[in-house]
């Protein structure tokens, strides 16, 4: 029976579970475990979680990679790239982990494949950064490493504007600027699962706000996609290189892609569709093990 690794830091996350339920239940033999507890012994080549040796499973789909803490990411993403590099199938690989999770590399990639998306500056100079700001008279700051909506601000080019600006430097080293696009509250997650849209959903922001991730409040309805924005789902997944990936899409004048996500929660979508995607993931690396 092949054995599949679920990395998940949270045993009460949702799709964490569901993954298991679904490798399970494709014949398969599941087995959590969380990189926050991994071992690399560099003399000897073992790397183990816990009572895990990770070299002894067929494959591995990662739902998380664990908090991010001082090196602790670094050390994590090389040990997916050495369990892929001796042969473990890795879902999703882990250079489409990182693209997705840094987003001016995303940013860039969308730009590089046509996808259109904000005009955004990414830069170290506050000067550089107010300039934008000025151009854009509404943006979002955006942490460049983060996730769950937590950190993102909303500023404009006033004073306290400026202000925002600098502090947010200050704490973050780096200033991750977007045109803020007019919306109707909403935008689209849209889950692709390899090269297929499996599913969308509006997630919509709570009243009095304006982030609309499901993490900070924000609530999932049920989204038919027009065809463009259908395409610009498979786009964006197709760029970054995900087998799996949650593609956030914001309506403005026109549709532009945010964000993606290469290990997107599958809560929202289940409880607002009844799509449970972590099928069509466990579907895809049965016959990729065949």
């Amino acid at each position: 029976m092949k054995k599949v690794g679920i990395a998940v830091t949270d045993p009460l996350d949702w799709t964490g579970n569901a993954l298991f339920n679904s490798v399970s239940n494709c014949g398969m033999q599941p087995i959590r475990f969380s990189f926050a507890n991994a071992t690399s012994e560099i003399l000897t080549g073992k790397i183990h979680a816990s009572c895990i040796d990770l070299f002894e499973l067929d494959a591995v789909v990662v739902r998380d990679l664990g908090p991010a803490i001082h090196n602790d990411v670094q050390f994590r993403y090389d040990l997916i790239c050495q369990l892929e590099e001796l042969g473990v199938p890795i879902i999703n690989p882990p250079e489409s982990i990182a693209r997705a999770a840094n987003k001016y590399q995303s940013s860039y990639l969308f730009m590089k494949n046509d996808i259109m998306t904000p005009e955004t500056v990414v830069t170290n100079s506050l000067e550089e950064a107010a300039n934008a700001l000025s151009s854009y008279g509404n943006a979002v700051l955006k942490p460049v490493f983060g996730s769950k909506g937590i950190g993102i601000e909303c500023v404009r080019y006033d004073d306290e504007g400026l202000l925002n600006l600098e502090r947010f430097l200050e704490k973050n080293g780096l200033i991750y600027i977007q045109k803020f696009i007019h919306n109707p509250g909403r935008d689209i997650r849209i889950f692709v699962v390899n090269n297929d849209v499996v599913g969308s959903i509006y997630r919509i922001a709570p009243a009095g706000g304006w982030i609309n991730n499901l993490s900070q409040g924000g609530s999932a309805e049920p989204c038919v996609l027009t065809q463009q924005q259908h395409r610009l789902g498979l786009q964006a997944a197709k760029a970054v290189g995900t087998v799996y990936a949650g593609v956030d899409i914001i309506e403005g004048e026109r549709d532009y892609v945010i964000e993606i996500n290469g290990t997107p929660s599958g809560k929202g979508i289940y409880e607002a569709s009844g799509i449970d995607v972590t099928i069509r993931i466990v579907e895809y690396l049965k016959n990729l093990l065949g």
